[in-house]
């Protein structure tokens, strides 16, 4: 069973694009972009429920089921286990349906002196399938190699996409 879930992740994820597009001492871009096999009003309500679909071993507490994202300007995507409690990023545009802005430095990223601009875009296809598109921008004080880091980021967004698009696979 286990080696079916790792075909699919793997084959669901070269068949999407990932790249990192941009990267210099002080900012790197990450864009990734992809289709999922439904509705784009389908995908993106079931990216609302993050908690469903993001990886545990990608949380503060090890439990993605405490993660939320509040579909609101100034909402949180947050991460709420009783009295401990993270903010991952700040909603700062929604277009329900279609889009959601955030701001924040997503995990580890948070406790450097960077900024990032992360948006994600559900486009509907015309054949009613979705176009999935991510942007990260991430700019600032990065006391590692940022190339190390545009890497890393750039993989644990890709396995959380590979995660949302598995949710529609049967």
């Amino acid at each position: 069973m286990k080696i079916i879930a790792l075909i699919l992740i793997l084959f669901t994820a070269t068949a999407s694009q990932a790249e990192v597009t941009e990267v210099s001492e002080q900012h790197f871009v990450i864009s990734i972009n992809t289709t999922i096999d439904v509705p784009s009003s389908e995908a993106y309500d079931q990216f609302v429920q993050i908690g469903e679909w993001w990886q545990d071993s990608h949380t503060w507490f090890g439990d993605a089921s405490k993660m939320i994202i509040e579909s609101k300007a100034g909402g949180c995507f947050c991460e709420r286990n009783g009295e401990q409690q993270a903010l991952h990023m700040t909603i700062s545009q929604i277009i329900p349906g279609k889009s959601i802005h955030m701001t924040g430095g997503l995990g580890p990223l948070s406790s450097l002196a960077v900024n990032g601009y992360m948006t994600w875009n559900f486009e509907a296809t015309e054949d009613n399938t979705t176009s999935l598109k991510l942007n990260y921008r991430v700019t600032g004080f990065v006391n590692q190699k940022t190339a190390d880091w545009a890497k890393a980021v750039d993989g644990v967004l890709m396995q959380q996409v590979s995660n949302l698009k598995t949710r529609f696979e049967d």
